[in-house]
């Protein structure tokens, strides 16, 4: 990606504010950077939510342009949920501009939206990016449920004694599961047990590494990840 566009993207503002609603739900994520991304639906939330877990996602812009559009003789706008910028070690940066929208509503409101969707596929390929649509089976997944797990340890405060004793285990097994790191760092139940609450933490915070996108358990394989 050029550095022209990459200047322009961090200047990108949402167009439209999504306030409160009564006839939906409306928030904001607070997202790992620091920033917010706000929603109008749950399904925009736990989008966000996974977004937020992804290491390669460096921006989030909700809302980020609209575009006009033609349709039985009027001229209306439409305006994408959210772009988001990716970077990945050994990959050129790319933006990928996203719909999230129901199945069910895709199906019975596909005439409405075609247009809309052309048009944004239209602008997107302009710029270099890329325009797609996402529903409940790319967003309802393992990751999702082991992203809302994590969140919370984000805030929790660093627990230096366990972390120095769970690091030097997990050095000397190079690979290994929550169980095991444990039982190895620990001898008695009670001192695991408080260990987990650090365990957790340093997953969320990348610090300790595993699959995401399957079912996190006592028994997934974990290792080091980023230095700090």
């Amino acid at each position: 990606m050029k550095g022209d566009q990459l200047k322009r993207l961090d200047s990108i503002v949402p167009v439209r504010t999504i306030g409160l609603s009564r006839r939906s739900l409306t928030g904001r994520v607070v997202l790992d950077s620091g920033g917010g991304a706000r929603f109008e639906s749950s399904l925009e939330r736990d989008w966000f939510i996974c977004l937020d877990f992804d290491p390669s996602v460096k921006t989030i812009v909700e809302q980020p342009f609209s575009v006009a559009y033609q349709l039985e003789g009027r001229t209306l706008r439409y305006t994408p949920d959210v772009l988001v910028q990716y970077c990945g070690l050994g990959f050129d940066e790319k933006v990928i501009v996203y719909e999230i929208k129901p199945i069910e509503e895709l199906r019975t409101s596909w005439p409405k939206y075609r247009r809309r969707f052309t048009e944004a596929v239209r602008y997107c390929r302009s710029q270099g990016w890329r325009f797609k649509i996402v529903t409940e089976n790319q967003i309802r997944t393992p990751l999702l449920k082991n992203a809302k797990f994590l969140r919370k340890y984000r805030g929790f405060e660093e627990q230096i004694l366990f972390r120095q004793q769970l690091l030097y285990s997990m050095r000397a097994l190079g690979r290994a599961t929550p169980q095991s790191l444990l039982a190895l760092s620990y001898l008695h139940e009670e001192k695991r047990m408080a260990a987990l609450t650090e365990l957790w933490r340093m997953v969320a915070t990348r610090e300790l590494q595993t699959n995401l996108n399957v079912p996190l358990t006592m028994h997934s394989p974990i290792w080091i990840g980023e230095a700090r």
